[in-house]
């Protein structure tokens, strides 16, 4: 057995737990071997850990550099779908890769081992493909099509969670083609760009109704509210990484026992927190969606009340952010009735690569974008003005792709 071996292995039993459990007793168990024989190449499980970061990261660069040349020489949009296509040629034929990528590398569970630098010190300049432009505000194109890459290839290897390990190469090209697909044209098979909603008209329309719909929230402020504030300002004052529910207790002023007194866990606790919290969204949601009969109006305003409730509700976005980092499993955070109010995308002119996505998947992918975006915005601070902008030109992103994106 060698270094290797006990590093390959990590990345697949560590992976299947989405490294929610990295245990050496597992990975010896998975070589056949006995835990002290891995302590003869690692002394602890760090060590083990270091190890997957520099193989994951030197056989990606080795993947990466004969590809950097022709994307520094390319325009705007040829270097954005450049990035797209090596990267999800890469990562959906290599699972395991995928899961370490998501769940260590973007959730940062060692800040000072992050992508850029990582690969910067193997000699590529990866970030540099990035304009100028790109770099200096708070939306950026390129990370945007990151973000739906990231969604579609996590949506493929979820289908095939149960059905094998490894996936051939040419079983895949379909796959990564219509990952490509939906990053280049976006989701309407038609020019959409020449339909686009009436912004303007809108904004007015949803200014009045959110107007009265803030008055409502004042008023019926709620008990999960108050809990997920005082999260937030346990995790503002500590750190993600020492807030506990303890410490969340005595913010709220509550004993931690009654914290949960009606839940079997503290996931079920926070999930029902989420979802009392989005019951709300979606009430607002439905009259937002009232206001209009078009589809792609229906999906702006859709986007516009979770963009303005979420940024008056900000202690919802700290505490999403912690569960990530925490990876704590709460399921898709959605009320069954607001599943529903998505009902209108049937209505939108779907890429017929698009066949297999039903209303549910585009509303997660609209969310997880959104979302995405709001999470940047908060950490720079953004103002209301520049973020309803940044609303639009994801808009035109998610309809049009990048070839018909504009800024």
């Amino acid at each position: 057995m060698t270094k290797q071996d006990i590093i390959t292995a990590a990345f697949v039993v560590w992976g299947r737990s989405f490294y929610s459990n990295m245990s050496l007793t597992d990975v010896a168990a998975y070589l056949g071997v006995t835990k002290p024989a891995l302590y003869r190449h690692f002394a602890n499980k760090e060590a083990l850990l270091s190890a997957l970061y520099t193989d994951f990261f030197d056989r990606f660069a080795f993947y990466l550099e004969p590809n950097l040349p022709f994307l520094l020489q390319s325009e705007e949009t040829e270097k954005v779908l450049g990035v797209a296509r090596i990267m999800t040629n890469y990562f959906i034929n290599h699972k395991y890769d995928f899961i370490f990528f998501l769940n260590l590398v973007l959730g940062q569970e060692k800040p000072g081992r992050a992508f850029r630098q990582e690969l910067k010190q193997r000699g590529l300049l990866f970030w540099d493909i990035e304009p100028d432009s790109a770099k200096k505000g708070s939306f950026s194109l390129i990370r945007i099509v990151s973000v739906t890459m990231v969604f579609s290839i996590a949506l493929f290897h979820f289908k095939l969670m149960h059905v094998s390990d490894e996936i051939t190469v040419g079983g895949s090209h379909g796959s990564v083609q219509a990952v490509l697909d939906l990053i280049e044209h976006g989701l309407c098979e038609i020019d959409a760009s020449s339909r686009l909603p009436d912004f303007a008209g809108l904004d007015e329309s949803f200014t009045r109704l959110f107007e009265a719909l803030n008055q409502y929230d004042l008023q019926n402020h709620t008990a999960s509210g108050q809990i997920l504030k005082a999260l937030a300002n346990t995790i503002a004052e500590l750190g993600p990484w020492k807030a506990s529910m303890n410490l969340v207790a005595k913010k709220a002023g509550l004993a931690k026992s009654s914290l949960y007194s009606h839940f079997l866990s503290k996931e079920e606790m926070l999930r029902q927190l989420f979802l009392n919290e989005f019951e709300i969204l979606a009430n607002h949601m439905e009259k937002v969606v009232a206001l209009c009969s078009d589809p792609l109006s229906k999906l702006y305003l859709t986007m516009r009340i979770v963009v303005a409730y979420l940024r008056n509700h900000q202690d919802i976005l700290r505490v999403l952010d912690w569960v990530r980092l925490q990876r704590i499993s709460l399921g898709f955070l959605m009320p069954e009735r607001g599943q529903t109010l998505f009902s209108f995308v049937k209505d939108l002119p779907l890429r017929s690569t698009l066949a297999n996505w039903d209303e549910l998947i585009v509303a997660r992918w609209v969310l997880f974008l959104v979302v995405n975006q709001l999470m940047i915005e908060l950490r720079h601070g953004v103002d209301e003005v520049e973020s309803l902008n940044n609303l639009k030109y994801l808009f035109n992103y998610i309809i049009t792709g990048v070839k018909g994106w504009k800024k």
